[in-house]
């Protein structure tokens, strides 16, 4: 009774508030007048809610959001049955009319009393997809659409958060050839177009620009030899994209005029972690940028788009990292962790400087997103979208006998801390370890990689704590007593080696790929983009080409003088100080990942593109490979035991992502003003 009430009461205020003109200029507004009569004077309710259909798809905004308001007092009254309508015509309200304050004030009244998602004034997590596979990475302006570009068709995936409604805009422009890809994209702030950046035949690195259906396709910026062209934002007049420019191991923050291609720079940038983005009113640039020193230090900086006038905003020892602005430009909306816990925080921005201390806005919000992947953005009406994402899988362990290939223990599940699958598990060369690379969960990208350290004997895990971002393609050093790794610190990369004990890192070349150390100490041997493996003199920092394979798939023998790799459908053998490589087999798949048994007499070659995974042993000095009795669908990867018996493999079964919403996030009052 008090819901009739209260929703007579308000309907009754609205009516005083609407204003009067003349017939001819408003016959929409007529016919809003007449919904109402025929509501509250005839109770006619279903004849009144087709007029306020129509009139909620009028162009004056304030009377389609009181149409719409209206619409959901009329399922109201048709009973509990309507309540989900209700909601779903409140929440358009509070979503789509933000601009709207006192109409948005009344509409989260009224879901308050209904008990829906955006209710009152708290803040509520709800979650919008329990499938967000395909959908993009990017929020719309206005709120609508989460969009993003399918990187093998050119298309734009776009989904339409009210409706649910998943659809394509079809690149009708030209697309991808052999050799050429897509990364990274930024939308217009009118959604119209987009800009990517594309690596080109003959290592041309370019920004290009198009409109949503392919059409209108420009390069804006080409340079051969430039690492990345990184769009981070659009200017709000469409005049600039801000880029990230990364080139002979340095980085610009810069702005590319839309216009005519035309390059500034507005700072040098040491960090590989960067976020950057243009104020609503593109008078000022925030970015935050991770330093390197005694301890990792991350902070938001504020300057104005021609790169002066630069300050540090809610500066502070922990690190904090932009995550953008609010709809109305007066805040900036960042991740901390200087509570102990990953945090999202405010802080009021005035005249481009900050104005009061930070506002903790949700407590909490989870390492998974520390590094602002799966961050979709703001809605006009306060709410924020994100991703999470999940992945399945195990690590297991088993014994075989390598000379019949037949199973002695089928495999079992090994129990790990972190519930998301292992991964590159390699026993030391002792065998009394396993190492490999844990992964945490929430959401995607390198920094969620833990290397970890679990004891044959009694299962017990250490994790190591290197200062590094990112850790990958690890493999023990010949002593057993450190790894090598690729790696990303603050302001660079390269192979380190990671003391297992200290977790202190030794920087032993500035690039590489799946890095492997020989025996010696002082030869590393290294694949570069080509693909080409070369050997280098640690002492020297000589270096020498050894092979040219088809595929970063290798492996070094144990007493470090052959590498074992694939080309052309073949592995074969060849020496570190060159010569003739020698065919082991081929025809056998597609690809292999492959590792040498410790005693260096047997190579252990893991099928890649089958159903089930095959593994293969094949004699390293010739002779016919024989399968092992043991396939296992989805292996992600395979190690044997020194003592060629026990084995352990990773599983990878997949993932899944997850659209969520935190709704009433920002103040009506503030996104209001917009």
């Amino acid at each position: 009774m008090r819901n009739t009430l209260a929703v007579a009461t308000m309907l009754a205020a609205l009516l005083l508030s609407l204003t009067v003109v003349t017939v001819a200029q408003l016959s929409p507004q007529n016919t809003f007048q007449q919904a109402v009569d025929l509501l509250e004077t005839k109770g006619n309710v279903r004849a009144a809610m087709k007029l306020f259909e129509e009139t909620a798809r009028s162009s004056d905004r304030s009377l389609a959001a009181r149409s719409l308001f209206y619409l959901g007092a009329c399922h109201e009254k048709l009973g509990e049955a309507q309540a989900k309508e209700a909601r779903a015509a409140y929440q358009r309200v509070v979503r789509d009319y933000a601009d709207q304050g006192e109409i948005v004030a009344q509409a989260r009244v009224r879901l308050a009393a209904l008990g829906g998602p955006g209710a009152g004034g708290g803040l509520v997590i709800r979650r919008v997809l329990t499938d967000a596979s395909g959908v993009g990475e990017v929020l719309t302006a206005d709120g609508k659409y989460i969009r993003g570009i399918d990187w093998e068709t050119g298309d734009v995936v776009q989904f339409e958060i009210a409706s649910g409604q998943r659809t394509r805009i079809t690149n009708r422009g030209p697309w991808s050839e052999t050799g050429e890809y897509g990364y990274f994209q930024a939308f217009s702030r009118d959604g119209k177009q987009i800009a990517y950046g594309w690596y080109a035949k003959d290592g041309v690195s370019q920004l290009r620009i198009r409109n949503l259906d392919g059409s209108g396709l420009r390069t804006l910026y080409s340079e051969k030899g430039a690492a990345d062209v990184i769009p981070l934002d659009w200017s709000p007049d469409a005049g600039s994209i801000l880029a990230l420019h990364s080139y002979n191991k340095a980085s610009e923050l810069t702005l590319i005029s839309t216009a005519d291609g035309s390059v500034r720079v507005l700072r040098s940038i040491t960090s590989n972690w960067l976020r950057a983005s243009f104020s609503p009113d593109g008078r000022s640039v925030a970015f935050s940028s991770v330093r390197e020193g005694s301890l990792p230090q991350g902070d938001v900086f504020l300057m104005t788009v021609d790169g002066r006038n630069e300050v540090i905003v809610a500066g502070h020892p922990a690190e904090d990292r932009l995550l953008g602005w609010t709809p109305d430009g007066r805040s900036l909306v960042f991740l901390s962790n200087r509570s102990g816990t990953w945090d999202i925080w405010t802080v009021h921005i005035t005249g481009g400087k900050q104005q009061g201390e930070p506002e903790l806005q949700k407590k909490d919000f989870g390492e998974g997103h520390s590094n602002g992947l799966g961050i979709l953005g703001f809605a006009p009406d306060g709410s924020f979208y994100y991703k999470t994402y999940t992945r399945f899988g195990r690590l297991f362990n088993g014994a075989l006998d390598l000379e019949t290939g037949k199973v002695l223990m089928p495999p079992e599940p090994v129990t790990t801390r972190y519930t998301e699958p292992p991964s590159q598990p390699t026993w030391s060369p002792d065998g009394r370890n396993l190492l490999y690379i844990s992964h945490l969960g929430g959401g995607p990208g390198p920094e969620k990689n833990i290397l970890t350290i679990q004891s044959a004997a009694t299962r017990e895990e250490r994790f190591l704590s290197p200062r590094l971002r990112f850790v990958d393609q690890i493999s023990w050093a010949p002593d057993g007593r450190s790894v090598i790794a690729l790696g990303i610190t603050e302001t660079g990369s390269g192979a380190f080696r990671i003391d297992t004990e200290t977790s202190e890192i030794t920087k032993l070349a500035d690039e590489g790929l799946a890095p492997h150390l020989c025996p010696d100490g002082k030869t590393l041997v290294v694949g570069k983009k080509g693909p080409i493996i070369t050997k280098r003199n640690l002492d020297t920092g000589e270096e020498s080409e050894v092979v040219k394979p088809g595929s970063m798939f290798y492996d070094l023998s144990p007493d470090g003088r052959e590498v074992v790799f694939q080309v052309d459908g073949a592995v074969k053998t060849v020496s570190l100080n060159g010569g003739e490589p020698r065919e082991l087999f081929r025809g056998l798949a597609q690809g292999y990942q492959l590792k040498w048994t410790r005693d260096g007499r047997t190579i252990i070659a893991v099928a890649l593109g089958t159903a089930n995974s095959e593994i293969w042993r094949v004699p390293a000095q010739g002779g016919t490979p024989l399968k092992l009795d043991l396939s296992v669908p989805k292996m992600a990867s395979f190690t044997l035991h020194p003592d060629n018996r026990r084995f352990a493999f990773s599983v990878n079964e997949g993932s899944k992502s997850e659209l969520w919403v935190l709704e009433n996030f920002l103040p009506v009052a503030r996104t209001a003003a917009r």
